[in-house]
């Protein structure tokens, strides 16, 4: 099933800061999105010298291309590729090693993707895709996603520090599945009985999805079945309100993209390092 009626990401069990100022050291590059949908980021790529949309899922843990998409990047799927999705369905893709893609520019290589045919999770009359690129695509690197500013930002060391130099940390994890090779961002959530930790998930137009299991711990009702008022807090700073949706998942929390978009969200995908930094909407309010 998919996170919402059409996201198609599944997880592999799994100061206002924008394109930088003059006086800031510069970026390696900056990716422009788009809105796929009115709900969640997209982007547009190069495979194999074909123009490409993709969505970016921040928790798809692994990069996967349509059989469209696997075509114009030359690749022929083999083997197969399991992992399970957020309510705990397995997954099993057919993969391609060694995917190149290009973006603003530079060019990316993918060790392995999976192949999904996902166009059934969308609506009918849904632009088309290529496929999804998660994390995994920038694995070891230094990232910014800025979905009110409608950019992902590829830092350098300079540019890290500087854009960092005033914003949150936060405790994160990292998991990497599918033998190491999908990458999914968690972000800690405190409660009085201990961390809980949630995914920080730009494919999904839901605020929260809360595992029943534990949302007593957080002040929801396990019981409801509809959206729930949620109140959280990752620091004292930093508040995290919306529509909560309590359901049966193999991990604790999923943060979508109406609340991801409030906040500048910088992660250092080699060291599990994570800041947050109001975005320019939010600081004004």
């Amino acid at each position: 099933m998919p996170k919402r009626r059409w996201s198609i990401a599944f997880v592999i069990a799994l100061g206002a800061v924008g394109v930088s100022h003059a006086a800031e050291p510069a970026p390696a590059r900056v990716i422009p999105l788009a809105s796929y949908l009115g709900a969640v980021p997209s982007m547009q790529v190069q495979l194999g010298g074909s123009q490409a949309t993709v969505l970016l899922d921040t928790a798809g843990g692994l990069t996967v291309l349509t059989p469209g998409g696997a075509g114009k990047a030359g690749c022929e799927p083999w083997g197969r590729l399991s992992g399970m999705r957020m309510r705990g369905d397995r997954v099993d893709l057919p993969r391609c090693d060694g995917v190149k893609l290009k973006v603003a520019g530079h060019s990316i290589t993918i060790p392995e993707v999976g192949v999904w045919d996902f166009s059934k999770l969308l609506p009918k009359d849904a632009p088309p895709l290529d496929g999804s690129v998660a994390l995994d695509a920038f694995a070891g690197q230094v990232v910014t996603l800025d979905l009110s500013g409608g950019h992902l930002i590829v830092e350098t060391p300079a540019s890290a520090k500087a854009r960092t130099a005033h914003a949150t940390e936060l405790p994160m994890r990292l998991a990497r599945e599918v033998g190491g090779a999908s990458l999914t961002p968690l972000v800690a959530v405190p409660t009085a009985k201990g961390n809980l930790w949630f995914e920080l998930d730009c494919g999904s137009d839901g605020a929260l999805i809360v595992n029943r299991a534990v949302a007593a711990a957080l002040g929801l009702d396990p019981a409801m079945t509809r959206g729930q008022p949620a109140n959280l807090a990752l620091a004292p700073q930093i508040k995290l309100q919306g529509s909560a949706q309590v359901q049966d998942l193999v991990v604790d929390g999923n943060i979508g993209a109406p609340i991801l978009r409030q906040w500048i969200i910088t992660m250092d995908l080699a060291h599990q390092r994570l800041w947050l930094s109001p975005a320019r909407s939010s600081a004004k309010r």
